[in-house]
């Protein structure tokens, strides 16, 4: 498996499964409208139940960071398809939120599976996991997963 069908493969399962979250998460990223709306924002980074002034906060941040394109598909498509890690390479944690707006379930385990390790889901935070208001959650399983030798062996 490539890492390029991973990327196609979550965008045609947003267009054609979730239409109307695909067209938010465009909005938000593409048109950067993150940027202007606080539920947006909200929506496509952080948990449902993260206070407005956190979002303002980390929004004003993004803004000021994000002068250059998110992500710039050219450059991207460009170094597709990601060769497969090597046998006995560095040890790679996969790790996703269950209430993710941008990285589905099925694309948290395709990249398990290229990774060839079982994924981890953490039930009540976003996208922006290490930023949301439960990041404790993420930092836990981050803490516990790095205490682990066979981890850090290079």
């Amino acid at each position: 498996m490539r890492l390029s069908f991973f990327f196609s493969g979550l965008v045609l399962r947003y267009l054609f499964s979730k239409p109307v979250a695909a067209f938010k998460v465009t909005l938000s990223l593409a048109a950067k409208r993150f940027q202007t709306s606080i539920p947006l924002c909200r929506e496509t980074f952080f948990a449902s139940a993260m206070d407005d002034h956190l979002v303002q906060r980390y929004q004003d941040l993004m803004k000021e960071s994000s002068r250059m394109p998110l992500f710039d598909l050219k450059k991207l498509n460009a170094s597709l398809p990601v060769p497969k890690p090597k046998e006995n390479s560095t040890t790679v944690l996969v790790l996703g939120a269950k209430d993710d707006f941008i990285v589905d379930d099925e694309g948290l385990k395709e990249t398990g599976r290229f990774y060839d390790v079982e994924p981890v889901c953490i039930e009540g935070v976003a996208h922006d996991m290490m930023l949301d208001c439960s990041w404790e959650k993420g930092a836990e399983v981050l803490f516990y997963w790095l205490s682990k030798p066979r981890n850090l062996a290079a």
